[in-house]
């Protein structure tokens, strides 16, 4: 049985933090807030990475500001301590929103988007989408319900090739995602089938997932997806 932890919080209600933040965040961690042109990014990046290193020392029963990190060739992060059993991570936000998935010893990614009215489906599925996805989101004639469409399978391929560490160095236009059991999604890649990508419920301008890899042919029923909202 693997056990995924979603923690969900809100920027709003956590702006206490931004002041809070140097006292726990790295001086590299810091030093990438303070890149930030935009106020609201800059907040926004103290509080996430307040809020996923207050989240791990829970699990990992540490002091906070003692965890240190490590990247991959893309920049995923890992643990540079990860300890006998490891535990994985990942980290998305948007609009109010923000996620962070837990995981032990599998690969992780997790994504949410706020669905945007000001966005056009059609448009940036001929970039990003398989061909097959452009067709499906083109026969939806309600622009609502193209916009709702167009994210879920958006935040599916954000999660799954978070989960694989290559960020958008893998072409998500050519996987599609195959349906296994109610919300559970297997990617098309032959090298890929051992990730199962899950859809999220979230909040209802929001959509999201989780993708992870599993060990073997695992069943979708061996995976336990828990929501904690904070």
């Amino acid at each position: 049985m693997t056990d995924i932890f979603i923690h969900s919080f809100r920027f709003g209600e956590n702006t206490h933090l931004v002041t809070e933040a140097p006292s726990c965040l790295s001086a590299e961690e810091l030093a990438r807030a303070d890149r930030f042109k935009v106020e609201r990014a800059r907040q926004d990046f103290l509080i996430s990475h307040h809020l996923l290193r207050q989240t791990l020392s829970r699990y990992l029963q540490t002091d906070a500001r003692s965890i240190g990190y490590r990247y991959g060739q893309h920049g995923k992060p890992h643990l540079k301590t990860p300890g006998r059993h490891e535990l994985n991570f990942s980290l998305s936000h948007s609009g109010d929103r923000l996620l962070i998935a837990i995981c032990h010893d599998c690969e992780i990614g997790v994504d949410i988007e706020r669905i945007q009215e000001r966005s056009n489906p059609l448009q940036l599925a001929r970039h990003f989408m398989s061909e097959d996805e452009a067709l499906q989101l083109a026969e939806l004639k309600d622009p609502v319900a193209q916009r709702e469409f167009f994210f879920t399978l958006w935040t599916r391929k954000e999660a799954y090739v978070k989960a694989l560490g290559q960020g958008f160095f893998h072409a998500i236009n050519k996987t599609d995602m195959n349906e296994i059991s109610a919300g559970i999604h297997v990617p098309s890649s032959e090298d890929h089938r051992a990730y199962r990508v899950i859809d999220l419920e979230i909040a209802g301008d929001y959509k999201a997932a989780v993708a992870i890899h599993m060990d073997g042919d695992s069943p979708a029923n061996a995976i336990v997806t828990r929501v904690l909202e904070q």
